[in-house]
């Protein structure tokens, strides 16, 4: 059973978020509940919370925070200015766009930094065998420079249709720059993450007929496995539906403890687009009973820590967990798949199916994976 969650703290709304930014900056897991959605600004009684095993060290540091003021509050808000990073890697096509879009509209919300990511270089050139060392030394460094040169332009004229959008949708809050490097695509993109320190990657999909120089479809798999941070992924055919639309999200459990921590993340994420959660386990004929023991109990523990989510849990029977899923997205009119990764679970399943390389590669359903 996971860690007892308890209310630490209740204070205006820009408070809660500056304290809230704190503690995750000192590995305090908290997130914020009772939020006022129309106008948080001025919203009172805002609730943060966090586990009970941290609570004296978030006593600690919250007393500490009382007397933040001049330099040392510019450093906590800093902090909280640090966690709010969206990467955004791209490859300049359409449905590069499609993830831009849901970027900047989680951004508005979050009043998040976007960083554009792409890598300009891929390793496989063809070169004239006949030439020497040097002479091949300056054909690469040619056309590496060319590339160089072209992709800048490219992330320019990108950045410029970016801007725009935000312009078109009076995004006031979304701050956005870009960045380019050389190298393998999920070398690179996972070098950036550890660089720049975002609090969640958006990656656009694409399956069948993506090219070789594409950083989307196959790579999406390595970021996903390999990211310690939230990979948010978003098929071709994904389409933002903006933060009024009242939406579904799946997330899809084995009952481990990690998933409650990634529920936990999940919660702050989606609170701002007044999501309903759906709480799902797939199970088989015969471990029904127990899961269903275990469903019930969670079901219970939700009602008392959670009052102020959305959240129902179910259990599904199916020995095809793919086709489980799809039939439980259709039924239910799912708007995105949430679950987390295990080294010998469900992540790891999916991902060796060709059926479920369909379904999260060529669907419209966005798929957001937690690392364990």
């Amino acid at each position: 059973m996971e860690d007892k969650v308890i209310t630490i703290i209740r204070c205006p709304y820009s408070r809660a978020h500056l304290i809230k930014g704190q503690l995750e900056a000192e590995g305090i897991e908290c997130f914020l509940s009772n939020i006022n959605l129309v106008q948080p600004d001025i919203a009172t009684g805002v609730n943060v919370k966090i586990n009970k095993s941290d609570a004296d060290r978030a006593y600690t540091i919250i007393e500490n925070m009382k007397d933040n003021f001049g330099v040392d509050k510019l450093k906590a808000v800093k902090k909280l200015r640090d966690i709010r990073r969206i990467l955004v890697p791209v490859d300049f096509s359409e449905f590069s766009l499609v993830a831009i879009d849901y970027a900047i509209g989680l951004a508005q919300i979050l009043k998040a930094e976007v960083k554009l990511f792409y890598s300009y270089y891929n390793p496989v050139i063809d070169s004239d065998p006949n030439l020497d060392g040097q002479a091949y030394t300056l054909q690469m460094d040619s056309v590496i420079s060319n590339l160089a040169t072209e992709a800048k332009l490219q992330m320019k004229n990108l950045k410029s249709e970016v801007q725009k959008r935000i312009q078109l949708q009076n995004l006031s809050n979304v701050k956005l720059s870009y960045t380019l490097d050389t190298g393998s695509p999920d070398e690179v993109i996972l070098h950036q993450i550890n660089k720049y320190k975002p609090g969640i990657v958006i990656m656009g999909t694409k399956g069948r007929g993506e090219s070789s120089y594409s950083i989307l479809g196959s790579v999406t798999q390595k970021i996903i496995k390999n990211a310690e941070i939230p990979v948010l992924t978003i098929p071709e055919k994904s389409k933002f539906k903006g933060i009024d639309f009242e939406n579904k999200v799946m997330f899809a459990t084995n009952f481990d403890s990690s998933d409650f921590k990634s529920l936990r993340k999940l919660m702050t994420l989606v609170r701002p687009f007044n999501m309903n959660i759906n709480f799902v386990h797939f199970s088989s004929e015969e471990s029904l009973t127990l899961d269903q023991a275990k469903m019930d109990r969670l079901r219970k523990h939700f009602l008392k820590e959670y009052q102020d989510y959305k959240i129902s849990c179910d259990t599904v029977v199916n020995e095809n967990i793919v086709e489980g899923m799809q039939e439980y997205i259709a039924e239910n009119k799912i708007d995105l798949i949430a679950l987390t990764t295990h080294k010998r679970g469900m992540i790891e399943k999916l991902f060796n199916l060709s059926l479920a390389k369909k379904m999260l590669f060529h669907s419209n359903i966005p798929l957001l994976v937690f690392h364990s």
